[in-house]
């Protein structure tokens, strides 16, 4: 009854009556993300917050990966860490203030730090769970994973404001320098290390006698206790619930021995002892995970012919979930979360039949049906990826016996996709994004829509880099490639909920191309000279790569430019760097670069004084990017150089000014591969902008 008017309650105000709630917690949610953004870069302790954040949400990780028969959803166990933190943390402080409050004392007495507190704190940290086993409607049909997640979660909750405090805290000259728990006489005394299984434990550096793990695992062990006692209540009566006392009493008695050291009586230490000083409790504490792990998928193998199975599985077990999630993995993204999800939701029908009481068994027809759907789902992408196998199977040898000719060349087209797009102004840009927005928009939401026209816009502008992955798939076997493929693949098969349909497909371009960025391409790899269009196949018996005519059109020499040598200052009158020719009525900034010399010979080392890519990345890249910033922040003004000419534009003349022509006077291969490359990380950075560049210009 308790349960139906809590629920009852919770609807009326969430969905009858106040439905503005949600308008208001989301405009709350949005603007707390970017007051936390701004934190970053302004305040030390936001980064600090960050940091424990990253440690907790790995131990939350770790925890939910090896409770392999878990039905909880990642939402519900983040929701029983979000309790750990508002819920625990404020009624243990309270509960401690009220017992100094009665008995006195301090809160750096023995008594409090090695007896009061450890007792409150592993007490209370059950509280979440209790919580749930009273008002959730399936608490009765938990798996023994899911009691473990719940421990752990509020215990990861409790450590994270926990820990965060004492970094807050000890921000001293030591802590700043050693680690924020570090100690005079004791050294580092936690220990949050990427290569350790659940990472935070308290140990002392200097000959360690005693330690204890962190929070999630204590409570994780009692939880898992009080699982094991709900299971075989029937079986073994009502004396197996001493064995989640016991669990409870030695996390007790670990905590009070590490926090009382040098304080306690003997005999609480020497019981310390007794238990291991703290060094057994995680290797016990996975010892019964193991244990529950295989009583529950025992369990739920005496009631497989009532749940739905795959045509290859004869059993339900870790392993094979496994081998199916790994498989849809691979394939596509809507295919991954279909078969997590079934996987996670045909485990809770099982639970739900074998130990669900009424209520469990009321959502029993809603779980059946989601559960349908996704098998439907899973099963309709299996016959695609057969069905995708088979016609890859009939393309190669179809390949194999038929000639394509030049104009049916695939890489082809995309090379000549980034040329058409290299070449459209800024405005034709924005007006193809904003309609392919506007098209999206019919059909799907907002974010959808923009993550959409973001991703078909990123096509064309990577057509070169596609093209050279479609002739040469062996590029994508290099470092730089292949940790961007498998990025990108997380980011696209992986289920994160809402962000993940309407922003991971941005996520994963973005993150591509800023690791394409550090590669530096081979210097035979054909590259775009300019935005002219794309060149015709080299005659063997002509030079290759002959710079354009001097006389064309839109060829103008630099020294025809009508200002010439501009130099922009700053406010303390300090030349901010030059331009070598400036066109204001067509909107172009002319940059001479001479590449004499470049592969002279330093006599000490035998080798090049610098690269063709170095070269480039210096003259090119850091220059111009340099050029633009200090134009558009630092600048207040131009003026004439010694060489320069008599009338120069004002500053604001040129500010608008988004074309750059480079005229470098060598002409090799290698130079333009490395040029191309230079100039198209300007593009990325500065996308409104254009370059183009001429070879062979005197």
């Amino acid at each position: 009854m308790v349960r139906d008017y809590a629920e009852a309650a919770y609807q009326f105000v969430r969905v009858k009556r106040y439905p503005w709630l949600t308008t208001i917690y989301a405009i709350w949610c949005w603007v707390s993300l970017l007051l936390f953004i701004a934190g970053l870069f302004m305040y030390r302790d936001s980064r600090t917050m960050l940091v424990q954040y990253l440690w907790s949400f790995y131990v939350m990780l770790q925890f939910w990966l090896l409770c392999r028969s878990k039905t909880f959803t990642w939402k519900k166990t983040a929701l029983f860490m979000l309790l750990g933190i508002v819920l625990v943390i404020p009624i243990t402080a309270w509960t401690l203030m009220g017992a100094h409050g009665l008995i006195g004392g301090r809160t750096s007495d023995t008594w409090s730090i090695a007896v009061i507190t450890p007792i409150v704190e592993e007490v209370w940290k059950l509280l979440p769970l209790g919580l749930y086993l009273f008002f959730s409607r399936r608490a009765s049909s938990m798996s023994l994973g899911d009691y473990t997640l719940a421990g752990a979660a509020a215990g990861v909750g409790f450590q994270l404001m926990e820990e965060l405090s004492r970094r807050w805290l000890n921000s001293g000259i030591i802590g700043r320098t050693y680690g924020y728990s570090t100690t005079m006489l004791g050294g580092e005394t936690i220990h949050w290390d990427f290569w350790t299984l659940f990472p935070g434990r308290f140990e002392e550096s200097f000959f360690p006698t005693i330690m204890t793990v962190s929070h999630p695992v204590h409570t994780a062990m009692v939880t898992l206790g009080i699982g094991l006692a709900v299971r075989f209540r029937k079986r073994l009566t009502n004396w197996i619930y001493a064995l989640p006392v016991v669990l409870l009493a030695w996390s007790i008695l670990e905590h009070a021995a590490y926090n009382g050291q040098n304080a306690l009586p003997d005999w609480v230490m020497r019981m310390n002892e007794w238990t291991g000083s703290g060094y057994h409790t995680k290797n016990i504490f996975l010892l019964m995970l193991l244990l529950g792990l295989v009583l529950d998928y025992t369990a739920l193998n005496r009631v497989k012919s009532k749940l739905s199975m795959l045509p290859s599985d004869r059993y339900i077990d870790p392993l094979s979930e496994l081998i199916h999630l790994w498989g849809s993995f691979f394939g596509r993204r809507e295919g991954f979360s279909s078969m997590m999800a079934w996987i996670r939701e045909r485990r809770e029908m099982g639970f739900i039949l074998l130990y669900g009481n009424a209520e469990a068994l009321s959502v029993q027809e809603e779980l059946r049906g989601r559960m349908q759907k996704h098998l439907r789902t899973v099963m309709g992408i299996t016959l695609l990826l057969i069905g995708a196998g088979l016609l890859a199977g009939f393309a190669a040898y179809w390949q194999g016996h038929a000639q394509l000719d030049s104009s049916a060349c695939f890489s082809c087209m995309f090379d000549s996709l980034q040329n058409w797009w290299d070449r459209l102004s800024f405005r034709e840009k924005g007006a193809i994004l904003l309609g392919a927005f506007a098209l999206a928009l019919l059909f799907v939401g907002f974010w959808p829509a923009l993550g959409f026209a973001l991703t078909a816009i990123s096509i064309p502008g990577s057509g070169h880099e596609i093209a050279k992955n479609i002739r040469d798939p062996k590029r994508l076997l290099t470092p730089e490639n292949a940790i961007a493929a498998l990025i990108a693949l997380a980011l696209s098969r992986v289920p994160l909920g809402r962000l993940a349909k309407k922003g991971g497909e941005r996520l994963k371009n973005w993150l591509e191309k800023l690791i394409k960025r550090r590669h530096k391409p081979e210097p035979d790899i054909p590259r775009k000279p300019d935005v002219d269009g794309p060149k015709e196949k080299p005659d063997p018996d002509k030079p290759e790569e002959q710079a354009p005519p001097k006389d064309s059109e839109d060829y103008v020499h630099w020294s025809k430019a009508k200002y010439k040598g501009v130099e922009l200052y700053d406010s303390k009158n300090g030349a901010l760097g030059e331009f070598d020719g400036i066109d204001v009525e067509n909107g172009i900034f002319y940059e001479a670069k001479s590449a004499e010399g470049l592969n002279r010979i330093h006599p000490k080392t035998g080798k090049p004084q610098q690269t063709p890519q170095q070269f480039t990345d210096k003259q090119l890249y850091q220059k111009t990017k340099t050029r633009i910033n200090n134009l558009m922040q630092k600048a207040v003004g131009t003026r004439t150089t010694p060489d320069g000419t008599s009338e120069i534009p004002a500053l604001e003349d040129i500010k608008n000014i988004r074309n750059f022509q480079f005229q470098l006077d060598g002409d090799t291969p290698e130079l333009r591969a490395a040029a191309e490359n230079s100039l198209n990380r300007l593009r990325q950075e500065f996308p409104d902008y254009t370059f183009t560049i001429r070879f062979g210009v005197k």
